[in-house]
């Protein structure tokens, strides 16, 4: 009987870790076909309120020879009462199928400051790794260490 109990609990727990597993760079949310083309995933309004930082987008790039790298610069700029960290781990980017990308580590991200202060705005250059032929809405993520949206803004890559 507690063999049995074993095994049960067992297989529960192996298909809860294979069902929570998430490859980096692949689509979350709903599956490419169902989103209409275009569209980012909604934010809910709950999130939302806790929006700080915005962007302004100054250059949109992508490289024409090789693999394509999209190079972001913008202006993030700091809406709330206290001191925001900027570095490379607090953005991520969407792509119109709810494909997730992570900026492109080996390459030179930076925020300049990297400490933005109450209403102050920092430069920011990332890097991000596109799908071949990518075209289309971008949305630009930024959270905090404990993975709270504090800001986001869409552009388009052409």
């Amino acid at each position: 009987m507690k063999k049995t109990i074993f095994a049960l609990l067992a297989m529960v727990l192996s298909a809860a870790i294979i069902g929570c597993s998430h490859k980096e760079g692949a689509p979350v949310g709903p599956a490419s076909g169902a989103q209409a083309a275009g569209t980012m995933t909604p934010v809910p309004a709950s999130v939302q309120a806790k929006e700080f930082v915005t962007f302004d987008f100054s250059d949109v790039a992508v490289t024409t020879s090789g693999a394509p790298v999209l190079r972001l610069t913008v202006e993030a700029k700091n809406g709330s009462k206290d001191p925001l960290l900027c570095d490379e781990s607090s953005f991520s980017a969407e792509l119109a199928d709810g494909t997730i990308l992570a900026p492109d580590a080996g390459a030179q991200n930076t925020c300049d400051p990297d400490s933005i202060d109450p209403g102050g705005s920092s430069k920011v250059i990332m890097f991000f790794d596109l799908p071949s032929g990518y075209t289309g809405p971008l949305m630009l993520i930024m959270r905090t260490a404990d993975n709270t949206l504090i800001g986001q803004g869409t552009t388009n890559i052409h």
